[in-house]
């Protein structure tokens, strides 16, 4: 089947076919082989996910390795001793890169793009950085309704004991949350969408992750790290993204030196599941030309 009609359905089986599960500097990673890669690509995710989130763009990136760990208090990884901070997550990651080929690319999807930026700033040198729906504005300081509401949510969460926790991972927030970022009219995707929201969304470790990591979210700005990102650098913006709108991407763009935007139409935050095999191409085209 060529690669342009193939499902997103379809991208998550061969990614579960051809991942194989590691541990790395204490943290689980699955590594997604081929022979003679073009390249090696180390992915990334965000807020409140998993490595399976990212998995279908693996297995569109089927000429490169690529690397998907669950980030610290996510799916199969310890929590951080430490608050689970920009500054900490940034650390784990230099301190993971430097386990890897230096050769190798990073790509951040959303909340990852603001640990990417962390690690860079503490010292992670990669051969070319892919912030994918990067967070260009500090949600913290926006005063539109959806932000308000999430912020009341996650601080009235904290204080409710058992009951915010149950909240926290209720199927209605969660369903809620994903029916607000899909933008796909087509059914059946709009259906998986929902459906790796439910399985996965609320994989954490503790609410002490969720709550802590919401605030590293909320507060950060990819921006913030501009000065330090002075390796080859992809945007790749969804045209219709709420949460990281495309025209603070633009704005990344013209603040990062030497960067390369590539806007996908009719798409919101949600690329990796929307549209992996348009974020996959970008990625090689872009990793092509270094």
């Amino acid at each position: 089947m060529p690669l342009s009609k193939t499902s997103t359905r379809h991208l998550f089986g061969l990614a579960k076919a051809r991942g194989k599960r590691e541990n790395l500097a204490g943290t689980a990673l699955w590594r997604y082989s081929t022979s003679n890669p073009k390249g090696k690509i180390l992915l990334i995710h965000g807020f409140r996910g998993n490595h399976l989130g990212l998995s279908a763009i693996a297995a569109a990136l089927e000429e490169y390795e690529v690397l998907i760990p669950d980030l610290p208090g996510y799916g199969k990884s310890e929590e951080l001793l430490g608050s689970h901070d920009l500054k900490n997550y940034g650390r784990w990651l230099a301190d993971l890169y430097s386990e890897l080929d230096p050769e190798t690319m990073v790509l951040g999807h959303s909340f990852g793009s603001l640990v990417v930026g962390s690690a860079i700033a503490q010292g992670m040198s990669p051969a070319a950085v892919i912030l994918q729906n990067p967070i260009t504005a500090r949600s913290s300081e926006q005063k539109d309704l959806p932000n308000r509401v999430a912020r009341f949510f996650y601080r009235a969460a904290l204080g409710l004991g058992p009951v915010g926790s149950a909240l926290l991972r209720s199927w209605l927030v969660v369903r809620v949350m994903s029916i607000a970022m899909a933008t796909t009219s087509n059914l059946r995707l709009r259906s998986l969408i929902h459906q790796q929201h439910h399985h996965h969304f609320s994989n954490y470790r503790s609410d002490r992750v969720a709550h802590e990591g919401f605030m590293a979210a909320s507060s950060g700005n990819v921006l913030d790290y501009a000065q330090w990102l002075q390796m080859p650098v992809l945007l790749i913006a969804g045209e219709g993204d709420s949460i990281a709108p495309l025209r603070n991407q633009v704005l990344a763009h013209q603040l990062i030196a030497g960067s390369k935007l590539v806007v996908i139409p009719k798409v919101g935050h949600l690329t990796h599941y929307e549209t992996p095999i348009e974020v996959a191409v970008a990625v090689d085209e872009f990793a092509s030309k270094l």
